[in-house]
């Protein structure tokens, strides 16, 4: 039931973002209006559980849709998804893990004309899915999921730009009492149409 409510918030938000951009003029190369942006990388990822800590390299990945509510911020809801295809750890069978978000993000443009530096926060709900031998599904950590990125943009035309940020995830799930509190830092590439 918390996810039906979650994606119901991050829906409407969403709508909202988009619709309120949409009646702003949208000036070229300037961070303004419809905001989307989509982004890909590598990271690494430790979860600190007693009984069964895990780790390794991440494929981290992103999808944001919203708009431009006032002067230099976008804001909207979106995905996060970390994946993790061979996790190190002492629990037989494991073949991946994955670290899933859903919420609602901000992204701040520190000079919205220009090429540089905007930082952005996410805020969502979410766990962490573990595959024993192939097969997912059952009972996985579930509780928030932050993170917060430093980007740089360059601009590729009017609308679009594209530019690399490092963020950190921080996930503190839990599942019966037991936590399993996951930390993540990154390297993302980013494209966004703004």
């Amino acid at each position: 039931m918390r996810l039906v409510s979650l994606t119901t918030i991050l829906t409407t938000v969403s709508l909202a973002a988009v619709a309120t951009s949409a009646h702003a003029d949208s000036q070229p190369r300037t961070h303004d209006g419809f905001h989307f942006q989509v982004g890909g990388g590598l990271g690494y990822y430790n979860v600190s559980n007693d009984a069964q800590p895990f780790s390794g390299m991440t494929i981290p990945m992103q999808l944001f849709l919203g708009g431009t509510l006032m002067e230099k911020l976008a804001f909207g809801g979106g995905i996060m998804f970390d994946y993790a295809p061979s996790p190190s750890t002492d629990v037989p069978g494991v073949s991946s893990q994955t670290v899933l978000g859903l919420g609602l993000y901000g992204d701040y443009y520190l000079d919205p004309k220009a090429n540089g530096l905007h930082i952005q926060g996410f805020l969502g709900w979410g766990g962490l899915e573990t595959s024993f031998m192939g097969n997912v599904g059952g009972s996985d950590p579930t509780g928030l999921v932050t993170s917060v990125g430093v980007g740089y943009d360059l601009w590729l035309n009017d609308q679009w730009s594209y530019g690399v940020m490092g963020r950190i995830t921080y996930a503190p799930v839990s599942l019966n009492g037991n936590s399993f509190t996951t930390i993540e830092p990154a390297v993302v590439g980013t494209l966004t149409w703004h």
